[in-house]
């Protein structure tokens, strides 16, 4: 089984979110679902679909905060119609369960991230124009991503074109986090208020 990353800092910059109310809804019953390892809920209690196994505060992290689990997770939840696989329960399961527990996620690549928020003259580093991120690879590959409304980070030329009057400033993983978050919750808010609307 592959245990799902646990983020060092719980809202690190490159945890995906999610501002979709709906999309939250279907990542928190997946999250919620598959088989149980443990006894009822709380920090010891984890969940698995049959490849992966994660733990059950996941299902808070994305309902409360849009905090959502690593991006190869989305791609299988999403592949499989966000409905978890269940695995009979038993013995055998737990132990594999935790004997995958205990050996933890797959180590992360060493890589070089370097994040810059884009500001104008009426924008401020609180509230950017745009947040960017600059990835180097051990073997000297670099990769160049901006954040779009969809909170997923997308290939960008920002570095090299941007408006004569924008300023590129570099900011740390703390800053980048919370201008990731004050969008995420604003967009979730604008979400909910479009659909009482409708």
């Amino acid at each position: 089984m592959r245990v799902a990353r646990l983020y060092a800092v719980r809202n690190a910059p490159e945890r995906p979110r999610v501002a979709d109310p709906e999309r939250r809804r279907l990542i928190a019953d997946y999250l919620a679902g598959g088989t149980t390892i443990g006894r009822g809920h709380g920090p010891s209690v984890l969940h698995t679909d049959g490849l992966w196994l994660w733990p059950e505060r996941f299902v808070a992290d994305i309902l409360d905060d849009g905090l959502a689990p690593e991006p190869d997770l989305l791609v299988r939840m999403h592949a499989y119609a966000y409905r978890p696989g269940r695995p009979e329960a038993g013995e055998r399961l737990n132990d594999e369960a935790m004997r995958s527990w205990r050996a933890g996620p797959p180590g992360e690549p060493r890589l070089l991230v370097t994040y810059f928020v884009r500001v104008s003259a009426e924008t401020t580093p609180q509230r950017p124009l745009s947040l960017l991120r600059r990835t180097v690879t051990p073997d000297g590959g670099v990769t160049e991503e901006a954040v779009w409304r969809d909170l997923a980070w997308h290939p960008t030329n920002a570095f090299v074109s941007q408006r004569i009057d924008d300023e590129l400033r570099e900011v740390p993983p703390e800053h980048a986090a919370a201008v990731l978050d004050r969008w995420c919750a604003a967009w979730h808010r604008e979400a909910l208020s479009r659909r009482a609307r409708t």
